[in-house]
């Protein structure tokens, strides 16, 4: 089968490529960010069709976990779970560090989505060569996926941060959110609505944006 794309998607793809940025977004606990219940329901429904589409990253081995294919799983949190959960990390985990900046984020984000991706084989401490590849092939189809979704989020002007997670990769935590006891997160994805962009609030960019280059190209002359 033969898949056509219009001419003009190369140069569309191309541009949100090169516009997606990193934006660490902190808010206040005791002021949290809040949507109308229209923005709510359309944002929400841009992020459910967007990590659905997301989904069509390509994956060299099907996992066939539970009937599905895929080696990845998402789990998304809307900005009232995400502040409820938050007020309850430092209970869960008490060497939480008041400088932590997870519970700020989790009370600045539209919505909280923790992608996760499951090993393939039982003891990941000592996998055979085979099961290493396999292993490795499911993490990189998933950070495929997880890019897909950013890129989604930039095309219809939400900002995004890829976090590696931190307490929210505890075992603890996933548990809570009703994760299987295989899963390990690969990214915690924040989103802020583009209604908030512009509002008052502590947003920093990623350290490693201007550190860019094309240095690491070679063309191979056999």
């Amino acid at each position: 089968m033969k898949y056509t794309v219009d001419k003009q998607t190369p140069e569309a793809i191309e541009s949100v490529i090169r516009s997606r940025a990193t934006f660490k977004v902190l808010g206040d606990a005791d002021n949290p960010v809040d949507f109308s219940e229209d923005v709510t329901k359309r944002q929400q429904e841009v992020v459910l069709r967007s990590l659905e589409t997301a989904g069509w990253a390509p994956f060299h081995y099907a996992l066939n976990e539970d009937g599905i294919a895929e080696p990845w799983r998402a789990h998304v949190l809307w900005h009232k779970e995400s502040q409820r959960l938050s007020a309850k990390l430092p209970e869960w985990f008490e060497n939480l560090k008041p400088t932590n900046k997870l519970v700020p984020m989790m009370n600045a984000c539209g919505a909280l989505v923790l992608i996760t991706w499951l090993p393939q084989f039982g003891d990941p401490e000592t996998p055979t060569p085979k099961q290493r590849a396999v292993n490795e092939e499911h993490l990189a189809a998933t950070a495929a996926m997880v890019q897909n979704f950013l890129l989604l989020l930039t095309a219809h002007g939400m900002g995004t941060y890829w976090s590696s997670g931190g307490q929210l990769g505890d075992p603890k935590f996933l548990t809570e959110i009703g994760a299987s006891a295989g899963e390990r997160l690969s990214a915690a994805v924040f989103i802020e609505y583009p209604e908030t962009m512009d509002e008052k609030k502590d947003r920093f960019p990623g350290k490693h944006r201007d550190a860019r280059s094309d240095r690491w190209i070679r063309e191979v002359s056999a």
